[in-house]
């Protein structure tokens, strides 16, 4: 379809006006979903691209279909779904000089069953006796706290810069060095970049918690790679996707009790964008600062990243609060992460030593079996003995008179209390004793 006059019209005017927005031109991943909407709408109406535009005659026919064909995508796809879809669609109508009547509005968004089901695992919240925000610190920090030490890392920067996670997954260990090669410094790493997805320029910095993270998982993991290899890696030495943070973020969350087979994980990486764009409105951030730091794509945006580097931290600082979760502390931060690598090696060593291990189980559970029944043969025999000779009425007398002569005064002129035996007792006792000695050896 690249051949039709009308597609080229399409994407060379939104190259266009990408690039008057201060961004970079049309990314290939927009081109390639827009290209993607087109052709399916091609297929479901059986008209090619530029009979399409001959339809565009009459711009009801054309509403006419395209709500149509919202309302059929809505039944396969979620309604914001469809809304983008027939956004796209509607764009290559404008941008070959067709313009929609006000009446074929594009339908309006609505809060998705994701970010309904994000309240139930409220971060920022109101306190209306304070009457002040809250942020719910110890929520993130049991989150972060079921995560390896990379994905930690990964964690508290998206939440403080706001960032795709694709961004994020991009940079290289370079990142975090200065210009002699050596982790940097600094108390903030600044972040300035475009937006793969948009290609949209923005400038942020890094909390400095995160800073602090991204500087000692540097040390800790990648220490000794080249600058150019990747910042966050797999465990096989490859560049982290997307797609497997996701499935690291929902595993945390299921070792947190929350459900989310068939459904959005409350703590995937998407949200983190939405967080740190909340922080921001909490903090009274500037809007233009705002847009500046996540790379939305405006004019607004655009003028504010000619700001100096002095006025965004001005800015960044105000936020900082809202998206530090446990606080700088540089020995903790060290101590977490050695804790983990030691979990690691352990793992390790209860790896190659499980059989060791089974054995030597066995062999205490035979010990115990053995001991167990040693006191049951020895043991039982000395227990009747002791309640026989208890059951003898001499018994209580002769623990009296022991308690007496314990504490009564001794007199040269005192005869012994005579105490009065029953031999046929004493008889039976001894028999006892004699058979429970003759078992105990």
């Amino acid at each position: 379809m690249f051949s039709f006059v009308s597609v080229q019209n399409w994407f060379d005017s939104l190259n266009e006006s990408a690039k008057n927005k201060g961004n970079g031109g049309l990314t290939k991943n927009a081109k390639r979903a827009r290209f993607a909407k087109l052709a399916e709408y091609v297929k479901h109406t059986g008209l090619n691209p530029d009979q399409l535009l001959e339809e565009a005659r009459d711009m009801d026919v054309v509403g006419q279909r395209l709500s149509q064909y919202f309302t059929e995508r809505t039944k396969s796809v979620s309604w914001n779904s469809a809304v983008t879809e027939v956004s796209y669609l509607r764009g290559f109508f404008t941008h070959n000089d067709f313009h929609f009547p006000k009446k074929y509005g594009l339908p309006k968004r609505k809060v998705s069953a994701v970010s309904k089901r994000d309240t139930k695992t409220e971060i920022y919240g109101y306190d209306e006796n304070t009457k002040e925000t809250t942020f719910n610190t110890g929520l993130l920090q049991q989150f972060v706290q079921n995560l390896n030490f990379r994905d930690q890392t990964i964690t508290l920067c998206l939440l403080s810069t706001g960032a795709d996670a694709t961004d994020l997954l991009n940079l290289n260990v370079g990142f975090v060095k200065d210009a002699r090669g050596k982790v940097s410094n600094t108390k903030r790493f600044l972040w300035y970049g475009d937006r793969e997805k948009t290609a949209t320029t923005f400038k942020v910095y890094f909390s400095e918690e995160a800073t602090e993270f991204l500087k000692r998982y540097v040390e800790q993991e990648r220490s000794g790679v080249d600058d150019d290899a990747p910042l966050f890696a797999t465990d096989e030495g490859g560049r982290m996707d997307a797609h497997l943070l996701g499935m690291n973020f929902r595993a945390g969350t299921k070792k947190m009790g929350y459900a989310t087979k068939g459904k959005s994980s409350p703590f995937r990486p998407k949200r983190f964008r939405h967080l740190f764009r909340t922080a921001c409105g909490n903090a009274n951030v500037d809007n233009g600062y705002t847009e500046a730091f996540m790379g939305h794509t405006s004019t607004v945006s655009a003028s504010y990243l000619e700001k100096g580097n002095g006025m965004f931290l001005k800015e960044y600082v105000k936020v900082e609060p809202y998206v530090t979760v446990f606080g700088v502390n540089k020995a903790k931060v060290t101590e977490l992460g050695g804790e983990i690598t030691e979990l690691k090696v352990g793992l390790g060593e209860v790896t190659m030593k499980g059989l060791e291990n089974t054995t030597k189980i066995a062999e205490l559970k035979n010990t115990v079996k053995e001991l167990t029944q040693f006191i049951h043969r020895n043991y039982d025999p000395l227990l009747e003995f002791v309640d026989v000779i208890s059951e003898l009425p001499e018994f209580e007398t002769l623990k009296q008179k022991m308690v007496e002569a314990k504490y009564a005064k001794k007199e040269d002129d005192k005869e012994p209390p005579e105490v009065k035996v029953d031999p046929a007792k004493v008889k039976e006792a001894k028999e006892v004793f004699r058979n429970t000695k003759e078992v105990t050896k």
